[in-house]
């Protein structure tokens, strides 16, 4: 892994693990009530997650929105605790992992996040920080 750039400019990409899996299963098991309790988890924890990030002084959220989260910001204005914070907001809230791609530019980050759920799943692939 590279280290993390000096006031570079960063990208990472977020994603929560199986997610289209899971709602998939409620519906088919007919568990309608379960499966809108899980999509309004997951905005609840899109919410509370865009709050937090546009609290910090450098980081542009350029997609939110279902599942998903692509994060811009300065290389040292993210720290890994962050990018766990993150994670741990969006499992706490729907019970299910969020994975995380981190790239010098937006391709980097998509690749590092495929990489990311192919190594397992709920796991940040890309650069140091």
């Amino acid at each position: 892994m590279n280290q993390k750039p000096k006031n570079e400019i960063v990208y990472a990409f977020f994603d929560g693990d199986n997610i289209s899996d899971a709602i998939e299963i409620l519906l088919v098991e007919n568990k309608i009530i379960e499966a809108t309790r899980l999509s309004e988890d997951i905005k609840e924890a899109m919410y509370e997650i865009e709050k937090k990030l546009k609290s910090i002084i450098g980081v542009e959220i350029v997609i939110i929105g279902g599942d998903d989260l692509l994060i811009r910001y300065e290389g040292e204005k993210l720290t890994k605790a962050v990018v766990e914070d993150v994670r741990k907001l969006f499992k706490s809230k729907t019970g299910i992992s969020m994975s995380c791609g981190i790239g010098a530019n937006i391709t980097e980050s998509i690749q590092n996040l495929h990489l990311a759920k192919l190594y397992g799943r709920d796991q940040i692939r890309g650069l140091s920080y």
